[in-house]
């Protein structure tokens, strides 16, 4: 993920919602960001402490337009459609489900690691 820096973090006009820049839409209040709203959020920089990247199992992809989104955000940054309870819990579901995929694959890749500095210790002895 793209570290944001000082220039990057604005507050929302409307909603005073953090946002950064090269979102198109609010994700506090959904509104389309106009040229206007973008000159007057530039003017207002802020810190980006609010814009510190999310903790993995905070993101999801937006079930309409597949745009990270967290799950505090009530509108989608990418394409300003709100996100309902229901499609959060979806979310939530499929990052469920590729966790189990992958945790059989994670603990095949440690026993690998394992064996391999085992037969480095038998090597050297």
């Amino acid at each position: 993920m793209q570290q944001r820096t000082l220039h990057d973090i604005f507050l929302c006009p409307h909603c005073s919602a953090i946002a950064a820049r090269g979102n198109n839409y609010c994700r506090g209040c959904g509104i389309r960001f106009s040229k206007t709203d973008v000159e007057m959020m530039e003017d207002n920089i802020h810190s980006p402490i609010g814009a510190l990247p999310w903790n993995t199992r905070d993101r999801f992809q937006c079930v309409h337009c597949s745009e990270f989104v967290a799950i505090s955000d009530s509108y989608c940054r990418g394409c300003g459609d709100e996100i309902e309870d229901h499609e959060k819990q979806l979310m939530r579901a499929r990052i469920s489900e590729l966790a189990k995929r992958n945790s059989s694959s994670l603990i095949g890749l440690g026993l690998f690691v394992l064996l391999v500095i085992a037969m480095s210790i038998v090597m050297v002895n």
